[in-house]
């Protein structure tokens, strides 16, 4: 007699695996408990973490944004040939006069070099800020670069800070050859 004939049940060929246990069809309410109570601890243990990567991404994010458009507004000034300010901005067509850039920000050309957006002046690009990031400029109103890309009188640094991660900080300082750096920063 061969293996298959073994196997077979009233004419018809029985597939299943002769070793399991008919009794057991899944899984007990004590083994679906156990599994949730894991799933529970593990996600516990892994949520602050989460929470950290994604403050750490939307700073990041920030930084990035900030350095992107400070030059591109010096690459303006140089490419033509006209002075070109970026300053903070609540309703996105005037500087506000202040350090604080929580509201977002401006780039225009300056032609009349008062630091001041005029009617006549297009703004070249409006930046905004995630709401849990905090930037301001310390003593800074503004930030201007001239033709030759430089940004004498204007060195200054801005400060990115995320509420309750005071380690996570970020600050982009503009020399007065108008280069920009990034940094780490620890937030008061």
């Amino acid at each position: 007699m061969d293996n298959l004939t073994t196997i077979k049940t009233r004419g018809k060929l029985n597939l299943s695996n002769p070793y399991r246990s008919q009794r057991q069809r899944g899984i007990s309410h004590v083994e679906l408990m156990i599994a949730v109570a894991l799933v529970a601890i593990l996600s516990v243990t892994a949520l602050p973490g989460v929470g950290r990567m994604m403050d750490r991404n939307k700073i990041m994010g920030t930084r990035h944004q900030l350095l992107t458009d400070l030059n591109f507004a010096r690459n303006t000034a140089i490419n033509s040939y006209r002075r070109v300010v970026i300053c903070p901005s609540s309703n996105q067509q005037t500087c506000n006069g202040d350090t604080n850039w929580r509201d977002g920000w401006i780039i225009f050309q300056d032609f009349d070099a008062d630091h001041q957006r005029d009617q006549a002046e297009n703004i070249l690009q409006v930046g905004e800020l995630n709401d849990s990031i905090t930037v301001t400029s310390g003593q800074r109103k503004h930030f201007r670069f001239y033709p030759d890309g430089t940004a004498p009188g204007s060195t200054g640094s801005l400060f990115m800070c995320i509420e309750g991660e005071p380690e996570m900080g970020q600050r982009l300082v503009i020399s007065n050859v108008g280069r920009v750096r990034s940094e780490a920063y620890t937030c008061s």
